[in-house]
């Protein structure tokens, strides 16, 4: 099953799937297509006991297992699901367990597909957090023994690209300067991405800081609830202090949060730091390609350079194991730090090859100990001296 534009500008739909009337026919518009497809989908033969991803979806959407999940899971999971139900809403669950072509059907044309507001095609990470939706909705069904396994975590989704972006110490000082403007918006997406920075915490931990989780006496802060469900207490650098002590006093006596976007309905809500970055990236104060999880990588690949140990970084960032660090650990073998690292490590080797190559000349430990002490700077000697050693045995 599929529609495709043709080149006059119609679409075309054809449906081949095996419980389905076969179709062939070209519409004038994409939603006569679309109706079209669905019509052809609630023809199809039921299953005793099945139920199409509509109906599978308002019952998890009141279950206990997804009630048990986190607000932001929940909201993630309801605005991602939205494009999939729309599409493949009225298939039956065992539909697309029989045939999960239709998936791949969907995310190829969800990456065909161009946002009318960016004007941009969906990245892949768009993509898989859909895919991911979808998962967690299967799941829910295997619970329920509507299908015997989740047949959606072994689908393939969009790999991301890896990102690399750092933060250079020019920009740093630009946004610096921009911490204490004048225009509060600035100030505060300013002082936003300088925290992601000293803290090393995850942007959307950062946006949803209660004030009551900040303890500046005890250079300590809790983040709640993180992506690993749990609370984590974090050190408070001098740096990150002199931002906060900023933020702290501009925050208006209702919000609750460190950070917080006023909502239409008036509320205080977490804080929306892609305002922030355009309104930055405007004014050259960062680069068009800066992202908020640069100062995250920025904190971590610095702390890298400068051998602070992996699981002291690990328990700062909130990552599951020093495994995931990894990623971060690339291209940094140029940094001052480790240049100095590796040249007193070269330095320990070539010490040790010298000795090895006096005592395989045959001389005593005495002679070795006194050709080391007539190396040079550069850690070098001259074989006449070696020649002057050996005379005198």
């Amino acid at each position: 099953m599929g529609i495709t534009r043709l080149k006059n500008g119609k679409f075309q739909l054809q449906v081949r799937r095996k419980g389905l009337p076969k179709l062939d026919k070209v519409f004038e518009s994409k939603d006569e297509a679309l109706a079209a497809e669905a019509a052809a989908v609630r023809k199809q033969k039921p299953i005793p006991g099945d139920v199409t991803l509509n109906e599978l979806w308002e019952r998890y959407r009141v279950s206990r297992e997804f009630s048990e999940k986190s607000e932001k899971t929940q909201d993630t999971e309801a605005g991602r699901i939205k494009p999939v139900l729309a599409s493949l809403g009225e298939y039956s669950i065992k539909a697309l367990e029989a045939d999960t072509s239709l998936i791949y059907d969907y995310m190829d044309e969800r990456a065909r597909y161009i946002s009318p507001r960016t004007k941009k095609k969906l990245s892949g990470t768009s993509i898989r957090l859909e895919v991911a939706a979808l998962s967690a909705l299967v799941a829910f069904a295997k619970t329920r023994k509507q299908v015997r396994e989740n047949f959606v975590s072994g689908i393939s989704r969009p790999v991301s690209k890896r990102r690399k972006r750092r933060i250079p110490p020019v920009e740093q000082g630009k946004v610096k300067i921009y911490a204490r403007n004048s225009d509060e918006r600035l100030a505060k997406a300013a002082r936003f991405i300088l925290l992601v920075r000293h803290l090393g915490c995850r942007p959307g931990e950062l946006a949803q800081l209660r004030i009551r989780d900040i303890n500046l006496t005890n250079q300590e802060l809790v983040f709640r609830d993180t992506k690993n469900g749990d609370d984590r207490c974090v050190h408070i650098t001098s740096e990150a202090a002199e931002m906060l002590h900023l933020q702290l006093g501009d925050v208006s006596d209702d919000s609750e949060f460190l950070f917080g976007t006023r909502s239409r309905s008036g509320a205080w809500v977490p804080y929306n730091y892609a305002y922030g970055i355009n309104l930055l990236s405007e004014r050259e104060v960062i680069g068009k390609d800066f992202h908020m999880h640069a100062g995250r990588r920025e904190f971590i690949s610095r702390a890298i350079e400068s051998s602070v140990p992996l699981l002291t970084i690990k328990k700062q960032t909130g990552h599951k194991s020093v495994q995931a660090l990894e990623i971060y650990d690339e291209g940094l073998s140029t940094a001052p730090e480790i240049r100095a690292e590796l040249d007193r490590l070269a330095s320990k080797v070539k010490q040790e090859g010298l000795l090895g190559a006096f005592e395989a000349l045959g001389m005593t430990e005495q002679q070795r100990k006194k050709l080391l002490g007539m190396l040079n700077e550069d850690g070098w000697i001259s074989f006449d001296d070696v020649a002057k050693v050996k005379k005198k045995r």
